[in-house]
Order: structure tokens, then sequence, then C-alpha cells
């Protein structure tokens, strides 16, 4: 079972030791002015955050290695809301293990299961001289408002992220199904602007045979050989073999996008042809930028290709010989 922990993005520990309890006078200085400004009667920490508890909660306080449930509400001093949970759909994380902020990691410790309140952290406890993208600037002090739900046993820990996941893959695997019936529709109108005669397998793959090549089609196993020229349906190059050089690969192995796994099926030696592939069958939602090789997200790719050789595998070689024999 792979577990993949929910770590909200501006949450995540960017520390180095030697800033961690560092004191900064004027950053605490100016937090305290703050908090006297707006009336706000907060208790101080030994560390240099604050925290204001408004409902008492009835329960214990986490500890180191808790897995806590919590709402909250990330804010800058003038308001600013940078980051928030869904309260359909609580934040939960690890206690001590770096998964959150050092401050809000310290603070949360003192407050009681079903407590409310406000955590507020300088920023030697948060984000810093860096920030955080454009939503935390340097040296900014933050403000979380925290209700915190429920301390979680390993076991329903456990069972929280397998339902998570179960989630995740079913909103990805609606996602690209939502993109396949759109690739599908570009292919089509690009063969139709291109005049090419296509044929269509189950998977969205389109392809045409320019050239027939001799003998049978590739199989599983073969190693092919071939030259080839990758566009995008705007006719934007982004890969191709130059000069005398070919690529060879095993067909089958992985080595290839599945686009080329399917597709070449329907070449035989000395083919040559157009594949159309969608992007699940390709890279997906995952953007390729590579040295001189750029392909945005969820991109359908157009193929020119020529299988100049193929190399039968090893067993079906054999058993022609055997054939012979016989």
């Amino acid at each position: 079972m792979i577990l993949k922990y929910t770590i909200l993005p501006l949450l995540l520990s960017i520390f180095s030791f030697s800033t961690l309890f560092a004191q900064n006078e004027q950053t605490e200085g100016d937090l305290v002015t703050y908090l006297e400004a707006q009336n706000i009667t907060a208790k101080a920490t030994d560390v240099g955050l604050f925290y204001e508890i408004t409902k008492e909660g009835t329960g214990r306080k986490p500890k180191m290695g808790d897995y806590l449930a919590l709402n909250f509400k990330g804010k800058l001093l003038d308001g600013t809301i940078f980051e928030e949970s869904d309260s359909a759909d609580p934040f939960i994380f690890q206690v001590g293990y770096r998964q959150v902020i050092r401050g809000w990691d310290l603070g949360i410790r003192e407050f009681p299961l079903g407590s409310e309140g406000t955590i507020y952290i300088p920023p030697n406890l948060g984000y810093g001289k860096r920030g955080a993208g454009q939503q935390v600037p340097p040296n900014a002090a933050l403000q979380f408002e925290v209700e915190v739900l429920k301390i979680l046993t390993e076991q329903e820990y456990d069972e929280y992220m397998e339902e998570l996941e179960r989630k995740e893959q079913a909103a990805y695997e609606a996602e690209i199904n939502t993109q396949f019936v759109k690739d599908k529709k570009l292919i089509q109108e690009y063969a139709l602007s291109q005049k090419l005669r296509t044929k269509r397998t189950a998977s969205g793959i389109s392809y045409v045979i320019t050239k027939k090549g001799k003998g049978d089609n590739a199989n599983a196993g073969d190693e092919l050989e071939v030259t080839y020229e990758g566009y995008l349906l705007d006719g934007k190059p982004f890969d191709a073999t130059k000069g005398k050089d070919t690529y060879k690969f095993p067909l089958g192995s992985r080595k290839v996008i599945k686009g080329w796994e399917e597709g070449l099926l329907h070449f035989a030696e000395g083919s040559e042809g157009i594949l159309l592939i969608p992007s699940k069958m390709a890279y997906g939602p995952r953007a390729i930028y590579e040295e001189n090789v750029a392909i945005p997200a969820n991109s359908v790719l157009v193929f020119k290709i020529k299988v100049e050789r193929i190399k039968r595998a090893e067993k079906e070689e054999v058993g022609k010989a055997e054939g012979r024999k016989g």
C-alpha cells in the first residue's frame, strides 16, 4: 500500500536549523505591537510565537507523532488569506515530522482536542526571508485560525489515506477521460484538415500507412529501428532523428510511449506512415521541457515515422527454424 501525504503546498516546512530558533527582536516586537493594537490577549511561548484559544476543547493536547485532523485558515497580519482548508475535507498531518512550518507545528500542540483559536507566528518560524511564492512575502508574520477536530489512531489515518488515494485516483481518471474525448475530436479535425484517411484503434490512436513495407507487421519483442519526426497539432516540431541516425528499441518493453507501443504494431519493415496519439497514450497531463523538447501538458502528438528494420524476437526465429526442420 502506498500512502500519499496530503500536505498543502504552502505548508511545506522550508527552513534551516541555523535560523530555526533565532530570535528577531524587531519581528517579535512587530508581532506584539499588532496584538496590542488589535486588543488580542495572546499567550507567549518560549520560542517566540503566540497563541489565543477562543473556544476551549475538552480533549488532550496533541503531541509529537499524533495524526491530527483540523480546519485552518492562513492569513497575513493585514488579513489577506493565502491558504485555507476545505471544511468538507479537513487537513491531516503528523505532528512533529516537518510536514508543516515550524511555528504551526509547535503552536498547535497548545490546542486541546475540540478547541479553536489562532496561532501568531514570527517569520523565522514561518517562511523566513524567502517567503512563499507570490502569496507570502519575505519576512512576513503569519496568523493561522485553527479548529482541532480529531486525533486519529494509526489505523484511522491509514484508512483515511487509502480513501483519499481512491478519491484522487478517481478524480485523475475522470480528468484523463474528459481530456480523451477532447483529444479524439482534435485528432479527427486534424486528420480531416490534412486529408488523411486514418484508422483508429480502441485506445484512440489513429494511424495511416503511407507506404507499405514487406513481410509481417511488428510484434512485441521485436527490435525496431526507426526514423521519425514528432510534431504538435499546430505543426510545431518537438523531436526527430537527424540525418542517417535511427532510433532502436524493443517493442513492448515500455521503452517508448504507449502510443508507439501500440501504433507500431501496424507497421511492417519498410513501412512509412503517420501516428496521431491522444495525450493519455503519450505524456498525459505532464508537460515535458527538456533541452530542445517542449511538449505542453495534455498534448496530442503527431509522428511521421518509418520502420527501417525489424529484428525479429529470438523465439520467433527459433520457431521458424524448427518449422523448416520438420
